[in-house]
Protein backbone atom coordinates (compact mmCIF):
# COMPACT_ATOMS: atom_id res chain seq x y z
CA UNK A 1 0.00 0.00 0.00
CA UNK A 2 1.59 3.23 -1.16
CA UNK A 3 -0.81 5.88 0.13
CA UNK A 4 -3.46 6.27 2.83
CA UNK A 5 -5.80 9.25 2.45
CA UNK A 6 -7.31 10.08 5.83
CA UNK A 7 -10.55 12.03 6.23
CA UNK A 8 -12.17 12.94 9.56
CA UNK A 9 -15.84 13.62 8.89
CA UNK A 10 -18.48 15.52 10.81
CA UNK A 11 -21.80 16.56 9.25
CA UNK A 12 -20.45 16.76 5.71
CA UNK A 13 -23.44 15.39 3.80
CA UNK A 14 -23.28 18.23 1.25
CA UNK A 15 -19.62 17.65 0.39
CA UNK A 16 -18.28 14.19 1.22
CA UNK A 17 -19.44 12.49 -1.99
CA UNK A 18 -17.66 15.08 -4.14
CA UNK A 19 -14.53 14.67 -2.01
CA UNK A 20 -14.57 10.89 -2.48
CA UNK A 21 -15.29 11.07 -6.21
CA UNK A 22 -12.29 13.38 -6.66
CA UNK A 23 -10.14 10.77 -4.92
CA UNK A 24 -11.40 7.96 -7.16
CA UNK A 25 -10.16 9.86 -10.24
CA UNK A 26 -6.46 9.59 -9.51
CA UNK A 27 -3.50 8.33 -11.52
CA UNK A 28 -2.79 5.62 -8.94
CA UNK A 29 -3.79 1.95 -9.10
CA UNK A 30 -6.71 1.25 -6.74
CA UNK A 31 -4.62 -1.49 -5.12
CA UNK A 32 -1.96 1.07 -4.20
CA UNK A 33 -4.04 3.52 -2.18
CA UNK A 34 -6.80 3.53 0.39
CA UNK A 35 -9.24 6.20 1.53
CA UNK A 36 -10.23 5.96 5.19
CA UNK A 37 -13.15 8.06 6.40
CA UNK A 38 -13.74 8.32 10.14
CA UNK A 39 -17.20 9.55 11.05
CA UNK A 40 -16.91 11.71 14.17
CA UNK A 41 -20.48 11.32 15.41
CA UNK A 42 -22.26 13.06 12.54
CA UNK A 43 -25.98 13.62 13.00
CA UNK A 44 -26.76 14.11 9.30
CA UNK A 45 -26.66 11.59 6.42
CA UNK A 46 -22.86 11.68 5.97
CA UNK A 47 -22.35 8.15 7.30
CA UNK A 48 -25.03 6.69 5.01
CA UNK A 49 -23.48 8.41 1.96
CA UNK A 50 -20.02 6.98 2.68
CA UNK A 51 -21.42 3.55 3.56
CA UNK A 52 -23.10 3.41 0.16
CA UNK A 53 -19.89 4.59 -1.50
CA UNK A 54 -17.89 1.74 0.07
CA UNK A 55 -20.21 -0.81 -1.60
CA UNK A 56 -18.89 0.11 -5.04
CA UNK A 57 -15.32 1.19 -4.18
CA UNK A 58 -13.18 -1.49 -2.54
CA UNK A 59 -10.43 0.93 -1.48
CA UNK A 60 -12.74 3.18 0.57
CA UNK A 61 -13.26 2.30 4.25
CA UNK A 62 -15.59 3.78 6.85
CA UNK A 63 -15.20 3.85 10.63
CA UNK A 64 -17.38 5.61 13.16
CA UNK A 65 -17.39 6.70 16.80
CA UNK A 66 -19.31 9.13 18.98
CA UNK A 67 -18.25 12.76 18.62
CA UNK A 68 -14.74 13.09 20.06
CA UNK A 69 -13.34 15.98 18.05
CA UNK A 70 -10.96 16.19 15.12
CA UNK A 71 -7.72 15.63 17.07
CA UNK A 72 -8.68 12.24 18.51
CA UNK A 73 -10.21 11.29 15.16
CA UNK A 74 -7.02 12.11 13.25
CA UNK A 75 -4.91 10.08 15.66
CA UNK A 76 -7.24 7.11 15.19
CA UNK A 77 -6.93 7.50 11.43
CA UNK A 78 -3.13 7.42 11.71
CA UNK A 79 -3.33 4.11 13.57
CA UNK A 80 -5.52 2.62 10.84
CA UNK A 81 -3.33 3.75 7.94
CA UNK A 82 -1.35 1.12 6.01
CA UNK A 83 0.23 3.29 3.32
CA UNK A 84 3.88 4.23 3.01
CA UNK A 85 2.61 7.82 2.86
CA UNK A 86 -0.40 9.40 4.53
CA UNK A 87 -2.40 12.40 3.40
CA UNK A 88 -4.99 14.23 5.48
CA UNK A 89 -7.97 15.92 3.88
CA UNK A 90 -11.04 17.78 5.12
CA UNK A 91 -14.37 16.25 4.13
CA UNK A 92 -15.73 19.44 2.57
CA UNK A 93 -12.77 19.94 0.21
CA UNK A 94 -11.59 18.01 -2.83
CA UNK A 95 -8.54 17.44 -5.04
CA UNK A 96 -7.83 17.83 -8.74
CA UNK A 97 -8.20 14.70 -10.85
CA UNK A 98 -5.02 12.75 -11.60
CA UNK A 99 -2.95 15.02 -9.38
CA UNK A 100 -1.49 12.72 -6.72
CA UNK A 101 0.17 9.90 -8.70
CA UNK A 102 3.34 11.60 -9.91
CA UNK A 103 3.83 13.41 -6.60
CA UNK A 104 3.56 10.06 -4.82
CA UNK A 105 6.04 8.35 -7.16
CA UNK A 106 8.56 11.18 -6.79
CA UNK A 107 8.23 10.89 -3.00
CA UNK A 108 8.70 7.11 -3.06
CA UNK A 109 11.71 7.23 -5.39
CA UNK A 110 13.47 9.85 -3.25
CA UNK A 111 12.29 8.67 0.19
CA UNK A 112 10.92 12.12 0.95
CA UNK A 113 9.74 12.70 4.52
CA UNK A 114 7.40 15.61 3.72
CA UNK A 115 6.23 16.34 0.16
CA UNK A 116 4.37 19.63 -0.25
CA UNK A 117 2.24 21.11 -3.04
CA UNK A 118 -0.03 24.05 -3.71
CA UNK A 119 -3.65 24.77 -2.73
CA UNK A 120 -6.37 26.72 -4.52
CA UNK A 121 -8.99 28.54 -2.49
CA UNK A 122 -12.20 28.36 -4.53
CA UNK A 123 -15.96 28.67 -4.43
CA UNK A 124 -16.18 26.44 -7.54
CA UNK A 125 -17.76 23.06 -6.85
CA UNK A 126 -16.09 21.15 -9.68
CA UNK A 127 -12.65 22.59 -10.37
CA UNK A 128 -11.22 19.16 -11.13
CA UNK A 129 -8.81 19.90 -13.96
CA UNK A 130 -5.12 20.55 -13.36
CA UNK A 131 -3.80 23.70 -15.03
CA UNK A 132 -0.24 22.37 -15.03
CA UNK A 133 0.86 18.81 -14.29
CA UNK A 134 3.69 17.78 -11.98
CA UNK A 135 6.02 16.86 -14.84
CA UNK A 136 5.60 20.29 -16.48
CA UNK A 137 7.26 21.93 -13.49
CA UNK A 138 10.95 21.71 -12.71
CA UNK A 139 11.66 18.74 -10.46
CA UNK A 140 11.43 19.81 -6.81
CA UNK A 141 14.59 20.60 -4.90
CA UNK A 142 15.13 18.31 -1.91
CA UNK A 143 16.25 20.06 1.29
CA UNK A 144 16.24 19.38 5.02
CA UNK A 145 13.24 20.44 7.07
CA UNK A 146 15.18 23.12 8.94
CA UNK A 147 16.44 24.57 5.66
CA UNK A 148 12.86 24.68 4.37
CA UNK A 149 11.69 26.47 7.53
CA UNK A 150 14.52 28.96 7.20
CA UNK A 151 13.66 29.75 3.57
CA UNK A 152 9.85 29.68 3.86
CA UNK A 153 8.78 32.07 6.58
CA UNK A 154 5.17 32.03 5.37
CA UNK A 155 4.66 28.33 4.71
CA UNK A 156 1.10 27.08 5.09
CA UNK A 157 0.45 25.42 8.43
CA UNK A 158 -2.57 23.27 7.51
CA UNK A 159 -2.03 19.53 7.09
CA UNK A 160 -3.69 19.16 3.71
CA UNK A 161 -0.88 20.62 1.61
CA UNK A 162 1.61 17.77 2.04
CA UNK A 163 2.07 14.01 1.95
CA UNK A 164 4.06 12.65 4.88
CA UNK A 165 5.92 9.35 5.22
CA UNK A 166 4.21 7.17 7.82
CA UNK A 167 7.38 5.50 9.11
CA UNK A 168 8.88 8.99 9.61
CA UNK A 169 5.89 9.91 11.80
CA UNK A 170 6.26 6.71 13.81
CA UNK A 171 10.02 7.07 14.25
CA UNK A 172 9.61 10.56 15.65
CA UNK A 173 6.40 9.82 17.61
CA UNK A 174 4.55 12.56 15.74
CA UNK A 175 0.84 12.62 16.53
CA UNK A 176 -1.72 15.31 17.24
CA UNK A 177 -1.58 16.67 20.78
CA UNK A 178 -4.71 15.42 22.54
CA UNK A 179 -4.16 17.73 25.51
CA UNK A 180 -5.09 20.88 23.61
CA UNK A 181 -8.60 22.17 23.17
CA UNK A 182 -10.37 24.77 21.06
CA UNK A 183 -8.28 24.24 17.90
CA UNK A 184 -7.35 21.29 15.71
CA UNK A 185 -3.58 21.11 16.28
CA UNK A 186 -2.55 21.61 12.63
CA UNK A 187 0.07 24.27 13.30
CA UNK A 188 2.33 22.45 15.74
CA UNK A 189 1.89 19.07 14.02
CA UNK A 190 3.00 20.60 10.71
CA UNK A 191 5.93 22.58 12.12
CA UNK A 192 7.18 19.72 14.31
CA UNK A 193 7.12 17.49 11.24
CA UNK A 194 9.36 19.93 9.39
CA UNK A 195 11.68 20.28 12.38
CA UNK A 196 12.33 16.53 12.35
CA UNK A 197 12.36 16.02 8.57
CA UNK A 198 15.62 15.18 6.78
CA UNK A 199 14.13 15.29 3.28
CA UNK A 200 11.52 17.87 2.26
CA UNK A 201 10.37 18.80 -1.24
CA UNK A 202 7.77 21.16 -2.65
CA UNK A 203 6.08 21.41 -6.05
CA UNK A 204 3.85 24.36 -7.07
CA UNK A 205 1.32 21.98 -8.63
CA UNK A 206 -2.17 22.98 -7.41
CA UNK A 207 -3.57 19.73 -6.03
CA UNK A 208 -5.92 20.72 -3.21
CA UNK A 209 -9.20 22.59 -3.57
CA UNK A 210 -10.02 24.46 -0.37
CA UNK A 211 -13.72 25.00 -0.87
CA UNK A 212 -15.37 28.18 0.41
CA UNK A 213 -19.14 27.85 0.03
CA UNK A 214 -21.69 30.64 0.37
CA UNK A 215 -22.62 28.93 3.64
CA UNK A 216 -19.01 29.36 4.82
CA UNK A 217 -19.10 33.04 3.90
CA UNK A 218 -22.38 33.59 5.76
CA UNK A 219 -21.06 31.74 8.80
CA UNK A 220 -18.05 34.04 9.06
CA UNK A 221 -20.45 36.98 9.47
CA UNK A 222 -22.18 35.39 12.43
CA UNK A 223 -21.11 36.97 15.73
CA UNK A 224 -21.20 33.70 17.71
CA UNK A 225 -19.04 32.06 15.06
CA UNK A 226 -16.63 35.02 15.15
CA UNK A 227 -16.20 34.61 18.90
CA UNK A 228 -15.54 30.89 18.51
CA UNK A 229 -12.88 31.66 15.90
CA UNK A 230 -11.16 34.02 18.36
CA UNK A 231 -10.97 31.19 20.91
CA UNK A 232 -9.59 28.93 18.17
CA UNK A 233 -6.79 31.36 17.36
CA UNK A 234 -5.97 32.01 21.01
CA UNK A 235 -5.51 28.27 21.55
CA UNK A 236 -3.37 28.16 18.41
CA UNK A 237 -1.17 30.99 19.74
CA UNK A 238 -0.66 29.22 23.09
CA UNK A 239 0.32 25.99 21.32
CA UNK A 240 2.61 27.85 18.91
CA UNK A 241 4.33 29.57 21.86
CA UNK A 242 4.97 26.21 23.53
CA UNK A 243 6.67 25.04 20.34
CA UNK A 244 8.80 28.20 20.16
CA UNK A 245 9.88 27.66 23.77
CA UNK A 246 10.83 24.05 23.04
CA UNK A 247 13.01 24.79 19.98
CA UNK A 248 16.23 24.46 21.98
CA UNK A 249 15.76 20.71 22.23
CA UNK A 250 15.66 20.24 18.45
CA UNK A 251 19.04 19.36 16.85
CA UNK A 252 18.58 21.74 13.91
CA UNK A 253 20.58 24.30 11.98
CA UNK A 254 19.48 27.94 11.57
CA UNK A 255 17.80 27.81 15.00
CA UNK A 256 17.80 31.59 15.56
CA UNK A 257 16.34 32.33 12.11
CA UNK A 258 13.67 29.65 12.53
CA UNK A 259 12.80 30.96 15.98
CA UNK A 260 12.41 34.49 14.61
CA UNK A 261 10.28 33.16 11.74
CA UNK A 262 8.06 31.32 14.20
CA UNK A 263 7.72 34.43 16.38
CA UNK A 264 6.73 36.42 13.31
CA UNK A 265 3.99 33.91 12.46
CA UNK A 266 2.83 33.70 16.07
CA UNK A 267 2.67 37.51 16.34
CA UNK A 268 0.83 37.73 13.02
CA UNK A 269 -1.78 35.38 14.52
CA UNK A 270 -1.91 37.61 17.61
CA UNK A 271 -2.39 40.75 15.51
CA UNK A 272 -5.24 39.29 13.47
CA UNK A 273 -6.81 37.75 16.58
CA UNK A 274 -7.10 41.26 18.04
CA UNK A 275 -8.72 42.35 14.77
CA UNK A 276 -11.16 39.43 15.11
CA UNK A 277 -11.95 40.38 18.73
CA UNK A 278 -12.83 43.92 17.62
CA UNK A 279 -15.04 42.66 14.79
CA UNK A 280 -16.72 40.11 17.06
CA UNK A 281 -17.50 43.00 19.42
CA UNK A 282 -15.86 41.50 22.48
CA UNK A 283 -16.42 43.59 25.60
CA UNK A 284 -13.52 45.66 26.88
CA UNK A 285 -13.28 43.38 29.92
CA UNK A 286 -13.13 40.28 27.73
CA UNK A 287 -10.36 41.82 25.60
CA UNK A 288 -8.42 42.75 28.76
CA UNK A 289 -8.66 39.14 29.92
CA UNK A 290 -7.43 37.77 26.57
CA UNK A 291 -4.56 40.26 26.38
CA UNK A 292 -3.45 39.34 29.89
CA UNK A 293 -3.21 35.70 28.84
CA UNK A 294 -1.19 36.70 25.77
CA UNK A 295 1.10 38.83 27.96
CA UNK A 296 1.83 35.83 30.17
CA UNK A 297 3.21 33.90 27.19
CA UNK A 298 4.99 36.98 25.75
CA UNK A 299 2.75 37.11 22.70
CA UNK A 300 1.63 40.63 23.65
CA UNK A 301 2.63 43.41 23.15
CA UNK A 302 3.18 42.40 19.52
CA UNK A 303 6.90 42.69 18.74
CA UNK A 304 7.80 40.58 15.71
CA UNK A 305 4.92 41.29 13.34
CA UNK A 306 6.19 44.19 11.22
CA UNK A 307 8.55 42.87 8.56
CA UNK A 308 8.72 42.85 4.78
CA UNK A 309 5.22 41.39 4.56
CA UNK A 310 3.42 43.99 6.68
CA UNK A 311 5.77 46.96 6.40
CA UNK A 312 3.10 49.55 5.59
CA UNK A 313 1.89 52.66 7.38
CA UNK A 314 -1.50 51.00 7.99
CA UNK A 315 -0.04 47.95 9.77
CA UNK A 316 2.50 50.05 11.69
CA UNK A 317 -0.25 52.37 12.92
CA UNK A 318 -2.57 49.50 13.88
CA UNK A 319 0.23 47.68 15.70
CA UNK A 320 0.97 50.86 17.66
CA UNK A 321 -2.72 51.18 18.58
CA UNK A 322 -3.07 47.49 19.51
CA UNK A 323 0.04 47.64 21.70
CA UNK A 324 -1.36 50.54 23.74
CA UNK A 325 -4.43 49.33 25.58
CA UNK A 326 -5.89 52.80 26.09
CA UNK A 327 -5.91 53.38 22.32
CA UNK A 328 -7.11 49.85 21.64
CA UNK A 329 -10.12 50.25 23.94
CA UNK A 330 -11.03 53.53 22.22
CA UNK A 331 -10.83 51.64 18.92
CA UNK A 332 -13.16 48.91 20.28
CA UNK A 333 -15.74 51.48 21.43
CA UNK A 334 -15.60 53.31 18.10
CA UNK A 335 -16.13 50.07 16.17
CA UNK A 336 -19.19 49.20 18.29
CA UNK A 337 -20.70 52.62 17.58
CA UNK A 338 -19.92 52.22 13.87
CA UNK A 339 -21.52 48.73 13.79
CA UNK A 340 -24.59 49.91 15.63
CA UNK A 341 -25.33 52.61 13.08
CA UNK A 342 -24.28 50.59 10.03
CA UNK A 343 -26.63 47.68 10.72
CA UNK A 344 -29.67 49.72 11.82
Amino acid sequence: MKLSILIPMYNAESYIERCLHSLMHQDISKQDYEVIVYNDGSNDTSEIIVKNFTKTHTNVFLYSHKNEGVILTRNKLLKLAKGIYVYFMDADDYVAHNSLGEILEFSLQNQIDVMGFNTLVTDKEALFNLDVSFREYELPKIVSGDQFLKENKNLRIEIWWFLIRRSFLNENKLVFNENIQEYDGDVVFTLRSFLYAKKVAYSPISVYRYFQSSESTMRTRNRVYKKRIVEYFLALIYDFTNLINSLEKFPILHKDIIKNNFKFRRDAFAFFTIVKMIRAEFSTEAVKEKLLKLERIEAYPIKSFIGEEYNTLQYKLLTFVFNHKFLLFICIRMYKIYSKFQFK
